[in-house]
């Protein structure tokens, strides 16, 4: 039931005071307020300190000093929220700021404590709300016509006058301990002048697309217009726009309609409606080139609302008549759709002469651009513009002009009447205002400085630097902030890059010593194993050591002589057994039969740096790898690598009992046999055709064939 007075009650407020405007003679705003907060995110907000959302409400706990930005300033208007503060929270509206939350008005939110009262405005009207019941309270502000006046809960609490035009940011502090809840955030922008006045175009004029036009919706839909041929007219092409119903009426396109008022911080308010092609935008242009179909930031209008241009998507769908609020200042550019925020977009790019390299910041004029096809009624249009010269600009208002007076007769002697307190004080105000002008001004030259110097530069420690310097001077500096953290993320990555090198260094160095120890003690034991007849016993050992260190030529020169121990014996089983003589027969003929054929196992290149070339596999161990040799190991076969993923010593073909196995010998990328990984260390069985793939880079194929001519 509380919900619903509320409600009663802000629509109530909300309409009296858009009739007293009306009655006041000042120019009616065009729309329904604007809804600061759609209670699920911050979107529209910038905060430091640790705010967040909950329960459809922004919370601030916890302690330590808290702030809370909108995204884009305003000037004259009306604004509306409920809080719920308690402890000493020290809990702040804050009114007309400069981006960073300085400067402008601050009223006292606090329900108890409060140096101004609830709802006062500190150092120029105390409140005579003394305390606050614990729960909700609604805040209503009017600030228009150099005048502010707060109320809470409906009773009046501050009022300000004589505080001349004025424009910023709209925030919330928090500096205490305790919790402080905000929701229902609404704003009515107050003080727009109609651009539009519903009879005809005075103060419009249309601009024609040019000939063979390149750029931006002209050129996107001048093909359209002349059916891609070329990309554009031989001559030039104005729209046809007139006033239809009380409307702006625009018609076969490409054209533009530009409105002579020179804009570079503003709010616009648009109600249009239209129908488009489905690859066509018809848009508003801010900050446009003057005379130009080009050179300003593209905002959707009617069917297309809520888009920017190759910036920002288009948020809804199907769209036909809309209330459309725009608000743009510095490098953001917010969007309302029938009071709902749908988007916020913030150009972080390096600034440019156009939206399409980059951020503009420059003034431009407002211009319809109509795509060839697409038809577009704008029904009212309202501007207002702000002056960035005006964000936190200091509360007291200035001292009057000094009217000069009639001469009048005094001594020469006469010394000047001495200042008042309130003199003395607006004096104060001034130069401190004077004095805060000139360190804004030194500010943005050394940004602009430290900027150049992080973008001209590739040294993460220097771009932390300067990033760092930029943020201390403007916290919200998006660009900065973005540069700061990459650099940062950069000089992380460099440093655990240099720690994993290291320690991959120390592991190949205590591997290569545990493999030379257990190398000699399976050699050892082979050996001694080999002088006592025990033949299988020694070949086991040695191949112990064989996996150990391939290339070893202690190992290969032990294995050579078991090997021949081996067929010595084999010989005289055969010799000594009943079918000695036909397994010397079938030697024979088996040795014969081979000699004919001539065949012997090789490895060809088929994908890589050497295609087609092949590598004969005549010792009983064969090294592949990277390099010909590194300290005492080397490789058979040395692969050419150009993208450097093959190990150095990569994977090894080794001959045991009259047959060949390939082996990984811990390489870093891998080895494939048809496909499948092999495990590092274990032996596979190589069989005709197999295809052996180094590192996803290089692929072998085994296979037999006949012996080169001229070797034995």
């Amino acid at each position: 039931m509380g919900f619903r007075k509320s409600s009663i009650f802000a629509w109530l407020w909300f309409s009296v005071a858009g009739l007293l405007v009306v009655l006041t003679g000042a120019p009616a705003r065009a729309q329904a307020p604007l809804k600061l907060f759609n209670g699920t995110s911050l979107l529209g907000w910038n905060q430091h300190g640790g705010w967040n959302v909950s329960g459809g409400a922004i919370t601030a706990g916890g302690s330590g000093e808290r702030t809370l930005i909108s995204a884009v300033p305003f000037g004259e208007m009306n604004l509306e929220f409920e809080y719920n503060a308690s402890g000493s929270m020290g809990s702040k509206l804050r009114l007309w700021t400069d981006r960073d939350g300085s400067g402008g008005f601050t009223i006292d939110l606090d329900p108890s404590g409060a140096s101004a009262g609830v709802g006062g405005i500190e150092t120029l009207s105390n409140s005579s709300i003394a305390t606050l019941t614990p729960g909700w309270h609604r805040v209503q502000v009017e600030a228009a016509h150099g005048h502010i006046n707060v109320k809470i809960d409906g009773l009046p609490s501050g009022n300000a006058g004589d505080l001349g035009t004025r424009a910023g940011y709209i925030g919330f502090t928090a500096t205490g301990e305790g919790s402080l809840q905000i929701r229902g955030v609404k704003v009515a922008p107050l003080g727009l002048s109609k651009s539009f006045n519903g009879t005809d175009l005075s103060g419009w004029k249309s601009i024609a697309q040019a000939p063979n036009a390149k750029g931006g919706v002209g050129h996107d839909l001048a093909k359209t217009f002349t059916f891609g041929i070329g990309g554009g007219s031989t001559k030039p092409h104005e729209a046809k726009w007139s006033v239809v119903s009380g409307a702006i009426h625009g018609v076969d396109g490409p054209g533009g309609l530009e409105y002579s008022n020179n804009l570079e911080n503003g709010i616009v308010q648009i109600t249009a409606h239209g129908t488009v092609k489905s690859n066509s935008t018809t848009v508003l242009s801010v900050r446009t080139s003057p005379g130009q179909l080009s050179g300003g930031y593209e905002v959707g209008i009617g069917p297309n609302a809520g888009q920017i241009n190759g910036l920002a998507p288009h948020p809804q769908q199907g769209i036909q008549s809309i209330d459309q609020t725009i608000v743009f200042s510095d490098r953001t550019l917010a969007v309302w759709i029938d009071g709902s925020l749908v988007t916020v977009y913030t150009d972080t790019r390096a600034e440019n002469a156009s939206p399409l390299k980059g951020a503009k910041t420059s003034g431009g004029a407002l211009t319809l651009l109509l795509p060839a096809g697409d038809e577009i009624n704008v029904s009212r249009m309202f501007y207002l513009t702000l002056s960035s010269k005006l964000y936190g600009a200091p509360a007291h208002t200035p001292p009057p002009p000094v009217v000069a007076a009639a001469p009048q007769t005094q001594p020469a002697t006469a010394p000047p009447p001495p200042a008042s307190e309130a003199e003395k004080a607006i004096l104060a105000q001034q130069q401190a205002a004077t004095k805060k002008d000139a360190e804004d001004q030194a500010n943005k030259k050394k940004v602009a400085a430290l900027m150049a110097h992080a973008l001209s530069t590739n040294d993460p420690q220097q771009q932390l630097d300067d990033y760092g310097q930029v943020v201390q001077i403007d916290p919200y500096n998006a660009v900065a902030v973005q540069g700061y953290k990459d650099a940062q993320a950069r000089i992380q990555a460099s440093q655990q890059a240099q720690e994993h090198a290291a320690n991959e260094q120390v592991n190949q160095q205590q591997e290569a010593q545990n493999r030379a120890v257990q190398t000699s003690e399976s050699l050892q034991k082979a050996r001694m194993a080999f002088l006592n007849g025990r033949i299988s016993e020694a070949s086991s050992a040695l191949a112990v050591a064989e996996k150990l260190s391939p290339g070893n030529p202690a190992v290969h020169d032990l294995r050579s002589r078991l090997s021949a121990a081996q067929a010595v014996r084999s010989r005289l089983y055969f010799l000594g057994g009943g079918a000695g003589l036909v397994g010397i027969l079938g030697l024979a003929a088996l040795w014969m039969r081979r000699s004919r054929q001539q065949r012997f196992p090789h490895l060809e290149v088929k994908r890589g740096f050497e295609v087609g070339r092949s590598y004969p596999i005549e010792k009983d161990t064969v090294r592949i790898g990277a390099v010909p040799q590194n300290g005492t190991y080397k490789n058979d076969i040395v692969l050419q690598d150009i993208e450097h993923t093959i190990s150095r010593f990569h994977c090894e073909v080794s001959r045991k009992n009259g047959q060949l196995y390939i082996t990984d010998l811990k390489s870093a990328n891998g080895t494939l046999v048809d496909g499948e990984p092999l495990q590092p260390g274990q032996p596979r069985l190589l069989r005709r055709g197999n295809t052996i793939t180094l590192a996803n880079n290089v692929e072998l194929r085994f296979d037999y064939g006949r012996r080169p001519a001229g070797q034995a």
